[in-house]
């Protein structure tokens, strides 16, 4: 995915590239995110229904966490379907977003920039932990808190793409130093297509394992 925006900034003229990817509510990243989630929300629904298979409390709250996660997320994309419906933005909001729309992550940076880090911290360590523990040979026991609040090893390299797709913005923040073209793209948008498809594979995870372990239960 991250690639091909880079490609698409690459090749394509740029008045087109912002009108057809970058554009903030109708460009092909912003819209991909939801669409990319909506799979990961049915999976942690079907994990959610095999709850007596998780080992307890903590690690059914957590899948219920995620899944509530990944929906927020969805429906905050597209301002739970202001775009695509039309609806006036009420006055609550108004006064609250600051680009009056009907969602939360523009009221606050506990609602946006803030989750969004712990989510790319949490999918950056996973990564690490899961590499380090695959080069020690060791293995997850399924009845321990960590082996579902941790990702396995299959999604390390989404979630640590998921750190790096930041990289372009961190680059000026920290450094002052412009991505050079083609990788100044929005880093933001980029990373939470990133972080969706990295969600909906954990949950899709989640949802497998379960399945394996009720069969032979």
């Amino acid at each position: 995915m991250v690639a091909t925006i880079i490609l698409a900034r690459y090749v394509m003229p740029s008045d087109m590239y912002e009108y057809y990817i970058n554009e903030r509510e109708y460009g092909a990243v912003e819209l991909l995110t939801p669409v990319v989630l909506a799979p990961g929300i049915i999976f942690g629904i079907l994990a959610l229904k095999q709850w007596r298979s998780l080992p307890n409390f903590s690690s059914r709250l957590w899948i219920l966490m995620v899944t509530l996660g990944a929906l927020y997320m969805a429906g905050e994309e597209v301002s739970w379907g202001q775009w695509f419906f039309m609806w006036d933005t009420p006055d609550t909001f108004l006064e609250i977003n600051d680009q009056h729309e009907t969602n939360l992550h523009n009221t606050s940076s506990w609602m946006d920039q803030k989750p969004r880090l712990l989510l790319e911290l949490w999918a950056l360590f996973g990564a690490v932990r899961a590499w380090y523990r695959t080069f020690k040979g060791m293995r997850e026991d399924a009845g321990s808190t960590a082996y579902w609040f941790w990702p396995t090893r299959p999604l390390a390299w989404t979630g640590f793409l998921s750190a790096l797709a930041m990289m372009p913005e961190r680059m000026t923040d920290w450094w002052d130093i412009a991505p050079p073209f083609p990788f100044d793209i929005d880093a933001p948008e980029s990373q939470e297509l990133v972080l969706g498809i990295f969600l909906t594979f954990f949950l899709a995870s989640a949802w497998v394992r379960l399945k394996s372990l009720s069969q032979h239960s």
